[in-house]
């Protein structure tokens, strides 16, 4: 069901993403590390679910999310335990005869513990007895990170997957990010200094939806729940959410749960979705109030060049600034995707956190 606000998990739930998923396909051939990038709900979750059950591979699939900021080791590897454990049964017993005699593994009845010590389980190990294992099953073992870039404090991530790209060959990575340019920034293929400088990668792309797209979305969803609202708000939806598919499908669920479709829901996901928006922004603000300050007044103009947003932080602040301050700021914002940059132009790269900061502004001291 389109309008289901959970993560999807099969083709038939997803709206017009075949070719991202052919691309993927193919790349599971060839490619060592596939990136699936996009603005927050674009969908990542869901198209890389989908992609990894249709794969027919073995694999696991790590969720970072929750974890807190800049997360210690121990925090990995309870999370990659975890997704060891969800293995498919298919694979689970000989999976585990494989990796069993590995330092820092051990399989207690039908479960399999790691150790999570700083010295205890060595994790190139681990994929060198994997990678074995996915030959002898002549299978590709996918490891999957959703939203890699909350990890990016753990410098030995970078190195241990640049071991697997360099050593094993029957184990293909892939990672989510939302985040694109910390993502990239952790990863570091362009950076002499990481460990991952100048391997390939694939990167699959997930956009916004366009209006012939996101109207097609909607008809469908709506179909699927027996509901037919009118032109007018189908209209007023596509300008409003921007065709950002995981605002349109909350739109479609409270329909679905209201059992009737008119402006005011889609107000609401505004509305809701404003806070939601502003929440994560907030979390950025913390760290400075300028980044408050800049978010405000792209809030207000909708785009500014770097020179307003230069003199509009100095009158806040009542003195000149740096140019490299301002360079440092503006780059944190679109490393996070919180801001685009267009023409020379900067402006909120989400509508409904444009809204979420006009109904409240950020902390800007």
């Amino acid at each position: 069901m389109y309008f289901d606000p959970r993560p999807k998990t099969r083709r038939e739930d997803l709206f017009n993403r075949d070719e991202e998923l052919r691309l993927l396909s193919e790349a599971l051939n060839y490619a060592s590390i596939i990136a699936i990038t996009g603005l927050r709900r674009t969908g990542k979750t869901s198209f890389m679910n989908v992609a990894l059950v249709e794969s027919d591979c073995p694999y696991i699939s790590l969720d970072l999310r929750g974890l807190p900021y800049n997360p210690a080791r121990t925090e990995i590897i309870r999370r990659l335990e975890t997704a060891f454990n969800r293995i498919n049964q298919k694979w689970y017993t000989s999976f585990t005869d494989a990796i069993k005699h590995v330092k820092g593994v051990n399989i207690l009845g039908s479960t399999i513990s790691l150790d999570w010590s700083r010295k205890g389980v060595d994790l190139t190990e681990v994929f060198d007895k994997i990678d074995v294992w996915a030959r002898e099953q002549g299978k590709q073992f996918l490891v999957a990170f959703d939203e890699i870039q909350l990890i990016r404090g753990e410098k030995g991530i970078p190195r241990l997957f640049a071991h697997i790209t360099d050593v094993n060959r029957n184990v293909t990575l892939i990672v989510t990010g939302s985040e694109i340019g910390l993502l990239f920034e952790f990863l570091g293929f362009d950076n002499p200094d990481s460990p991952l400088y100048g391997r390939h990668y694939t990167e699959i792309k997930m956009r916004n939806f366009k209006p012939e797209e996101a109207k097609a979305f909607l008809k469908a969803g709506f179909k699927q729940i027996q509901l037919s609202p009118s032109t007018e708000v189908i209209e007023y939806a596509i300008e409003k959410l921007d065709g950002i598919v995981g605002w349109l499908t909350l739109f479609g669920a409270k329909c679905r749960d209201y059992n009737k479709c008119n402006k005011d829901i889609i107000d609401e996901v505004i509305k809701e979705g404003g806070k939601l928006a502003r929440a994560e922004a907030l979390k950025l603000v913390k760290f400075s109030h300028r980044y408050g300050i800049i978010l405000n007044f792209l809030a207000k103009v909708r785009t500014a060049s770097w020179t307003q947003i230069k003199a509009t932080l100095e009158a806040h602040e009542h003195h000149s600034l740096p140019n490299s301050t301002i360079a440092d700021l503006l780059s944190k914002l679109l490393k996070t995707s919180l801001i685009l940059k267009r023409n020379s132009e900067y402006a909120i790269a989400d509508p409904i956190l444009t809204h979420g900061v006009l109904q409240e502004p950020l902390p800007t001291h």
